[in-house]
């Protein structure tokens, strides 16, 4: 690591460890991903989350290090202090007696807000803020603020604003494919309606090469309305249904292939307890994308932060099926990339109360 004598050397690290916190941003569930940076007289080292989110980052770069000569530490995000099925990070930095510690922002986990800097003044260990929070930690601290989950939304549209075409169950790219698996692979949890289940009988898995990742599929099926091919569907299997069934002889079927969520959909802010209910469940990163009814439902609810439409060359005309017109102009978000591909452009848009992260 390269020996930097200037004052800027901690913005420096800090950045490093920000970085790092990139290597396996999306494959850390339940976790966050972290970058740390052991800056020390005999040695640097750097580190960062394990994937499933084991190790810590602070707890890998420290376990194994011995005389430690007034050691600082950079962190992407404030380290952790409470025990789960990680030791706490607190606790180590502590143990090997490092002084001085620079992170770029607060951990909005409420096991950590605040309890990390209490602890480690109360051991005469400076903490520093610097309140320049990187992409891998953006959408967990506005999840644990919120207590939803971040939620993306991708949506494929014909050039008339179609989603189906009549005799066509695929019309985008292989490119466009390849970019759905990828927000797939971005996500730790994946939902979509009736409709798009029985009428794609889709595997919702993430198919790209080298990356193996298990996604948590959430299905809105208010009446439990599943056609009888769906049963075999292994790829479906222990996914959540939320519904609102009271047929016994459906529940009972029901209940042997997936997990069941009694919900009462015509109540007060139906959609916002939905994702309320998803983040109980431990998931932050959302991605919702099967249907066009799915998705105007959170669309209207203002809680979609960000939404990916691949539009496609086509036109429809009389085989359309599901115009889009609402939603091609989404309310409170601002279009801040577009992807040319051969046959489909990609529209990025994203809502203000995220657009300030990236």
């Amino acid at each position: 690591m390269p020996k930097i004598k200037n004052k800027k050397k901690d913005t420096y690290f800090l950045k490093l460890s920000n970085k790092l916190s990139e290597i396996n941003q999306f494959l850390t569930y339940p976790n966050p991903c972290v970058g740390a940076v052991l800056v020390s007289k005999n040695k640097n080292r750097i580190a960062f989350t394990g994937k499933g989110g084991s190790p810590h980052a602070e707890y890998k770069l420290l376990k194994n290090e011995k005389n430690i000569q007034n050691g600082k530490l950079y962190t992407s995000l404030e380290p952790c202090s409470h025990r789960g099925k990680n030791p706490s990070c607190v606790e180590i930095i502590i143990k090997k007696r490092i002084n001085t510690i620079f992170t770029s922002c607060r951990d909005f986990d409420k096991r950590v807000f605040e309890n990390t800097e209490k602890i480690l003044k109360n051991k005469g260990v400076k903490i520093y803020y610097y309140n320049k929070i990187c992409e891998a930690s953006s959408n967990h601290n506005f999840s644990c603020k919120n207590r939803i989950p971040y939620v993306s939304a991708k949506i494929a549209i014909s050039n008339d604003n179609y989603t189906k075409h009549k005799f066509k169950r695929l019309f985008t790219s292989n490119e466009a494919l390849k970019f759905a698996h990828l927000k797939r692979y971005q996500a730790d949890s994946i939902l979509i309606g009736k409709n798009t289940l029985n009428d794609d009988n889709p595997k919702l898995n993430c198919r790209i090469n080298g990356i193996e990742k298990n996604i948590c599929k959430f299905l809105i099926n208010p009446n439990l309305d599943i056609k009888s091919y769906i049963f075999k569907n292994n790829f479906l299997t222990n996914s959540y249904i939320f519904h609102e069934s009271k047929d016994l002889k459906k529940i009972k079927k029901a209940n042997k292939n997936f997990r069941l969520i009694y919900f009462k959909f015509n109540q007060l802010h139906a959609s916002l307890k939905i994702l309320k209910k998803i983040y109980e469940l431990g998931y932050k990163k959302l991605l919702i994308e099967g249907g066009a009814n799915t998705l105007q439902r959170f669309m209207d609810a203002n809680l979609v932060n960000e939404l990916n439409i691949v539009k496609n060359k086509q036109y429809f005309n009389k085989h359309g099926l599901k115009s889009l017109s609402k939603i091609i102009k989404p309310k409170k978000m601002s279009l801040i990339e577009t992807i040319l591909l051969e046959d489909d452009s990609i529209l990025i848009y994203k809502a203000k109360n995220v657009y300030r992260y990236n």
